[in-house]
């Protein structure tokens, strides 16, 4: 069972990939960004559909890294989610981008689409780094605790 001092650690990390992923969406849409060019070169709907993929892709890894440590705490067989997080980023993020490529009518992201998802890229594959290495240290301490009380 976590101890209090590991949630709010978790909870802390959380927080401060949701700012960093946050950050990376504002920096996207400063007026002379890339969301400005699209903004002036796509329809409407096709601005809103472009803009919720940026979103979605940018905040999708510290997203899926914060639901699948929550759900292993809950979940008899949490492990599976440790697993799954890799898969599960990496396909929401390509897939966002894809979204945003297609309403683009980009080929592939050496367009200017690629400024706008190299953050999210960064994102995924930084967040289950830093995912991983919190869950090893959390187990490290559980395993020295339990060690301690025999």
């Amino acid at each position: 069972m976590p101890r209090h001092g590991t949630l709010r650690g978790v909870g802390l990390t959380a927080l401060g990939a949701v700012v960093v992923a946050g950050s990376f969406v504002a920096l996207g849409l400063r007026p002379d960004g890339i969301a400005s060019y699209y903004r002036d070169t796509l329809t409407p709907a096709g601005f809103a559909i472009w803009f919720c993929g940026f979103v979605a892709a940018t905040l999708a890894p510290p997203a899926i890294a914060v639901l699948c440590w929550f759900g292993a705490m809950r979940f008899r067989y949490g492990w599976l989610l440790h697993i799954l997080l890799v898969p599960a980023t990496y396909a929401a993020v390509r897939g966002s981008i894809a979204l945003m490529l297609a309403v683009a009518s980009e080929p592939d992201s050496d367009g200017p689409t690629r400024w706008a998802t190299d953050p999210a890229v960064m994102l995924m594959v930084v967040c289950p780094i830093v995912y991983f290495l919190i869950l090893g240290s959390t187990k490290l301490r559980e395993h020295r605790a339990s060690a301690n009380d025999c």
